[in-house]
């Protein structure tokens, strides 16, 4: 695709876009970066289905809206998130965020059955690393979109030569997720960065120690695990350390410690989007009005 047509592309920017974006590549395909859309398609699906070959049916018990098995003597077709569970689509955040290979993932461990609404509901040997790695597949399709996106504003904005930034946006803003303040290192802040990281990390480690390590566990907290795995690497040394734990009793600040661990991932939430914006800065500074290319 040529650069006229991938600027006409960008013009739109809009919800076609932003849908888009839930197929990883997509954006760079339209863009006409083959080789990176399929970098991007490719590394999703595969990271995924890693995760897929031991978690499988876990999704469906990790999802915001679970497909409960109708009552005795109705007809499953009359329960609509059961009818969209087996159509693939599963609202198991992130994994959502990568459309394709959720959707397949779904529909490839979908079982009507009672044997199958069980194994959905049993736990397994390694779910925590692997339920991570599903997880990771969905933050790297946003990350690829926010690239996508990135790119096309670029060429939208930046006239006839589109300013290059100091560091990509969207490597930043994954940075940040890796690692609270990295973006911000890579884009030339340091010292912002090691303040924002040391802020995240503290509130995070906070979080596990007052409940003993086990604030951070998508089996037994699936909704507070999503805001705390926007601290992707704080969730990653829950998964491979404190989550595998045994917990024989709750401890007395249990619920302290998964709300301290999400907030921490809140907190990164606001550092990626804060790296994403300071890299973005380094090529169009604020007050200095865009250029339109025609």
């Amino acid at each position: 695709m040529s650069d006229r047509a991938a600027r006409n592309v960008a013009v739109g920017l809009g919800w076609g876009t932003f849908l888009a974006g839930f197929v990883p590549g997509l954006l760079q395909y339209q863009l006409g970066q083959k080789q990176r859309a399929v970098l991007a398609f490719g590394g999703c699906f595969l990271l995924f289905f890693v995760g897929w070959l031991v978690v499988r049916e876990r999704l469906f018990y990790w999802a915001l809206l679970t497909p409960d098995s109708p009552p005795p003597g109705s007809s499953p077709g009359l329960i609509p998130w059961q009818g969209m569970a087996r159509a693939g689509v599963v609202f198991t955040l992130p994994e959502l965020l990568n459309f394709p290979a959720n959707a397949l993932g779904a529909i490839l461990a979908w079982d009507a059955s009672p044997e199958g609404e069980r194994l959905w509901r049993m736990p397994r040997d390694l779910e925590h690393l692997f339920g991570w790695l599903t997880a990771a597949s969905g933050m790297l399709a946003a990350f690829w979109s926010a690239a996508g996106h990135w790119e096309l504003r670029r060429r939208r904005d930046g006239g006839a030569t589109p300013p290059v930034p100091v560091a990509d946006p969207a490597l930043c803003a994954a940075l940040s997720w890796l690692v609270p303040g990295l973006g911000h290192c890579r884009a030339g802040q340091k010292d912002k960065g090691a303040l924002l990281g040391f802020a995240v990390v503290v509130v995070f480690a906070a979080g596990l120690l007052f409940a003993h390590g086990h604030a951070v566990d998508r089996a037994n907290a699936s909704v507070w695990w999503i805001g705390q795995n926007l601290f992707g690497g704080g969730s990653l040394f829950a998964a491979l350390v404190t989550a595998p734990l045994r917990m024989e009793g709750a401890p007395p600040n249990l619920d302290l410690g998964v709300v301290l661990c999400t907030v921490a991932g809140l907190m990164n939430l606001v550092v990626m989007v804060d790296a994403f914006t300071v890299a973005e800065r380094t090529a169009f500074p604020l007050g200095k009005p865009a250029e339109v290319a025609p």
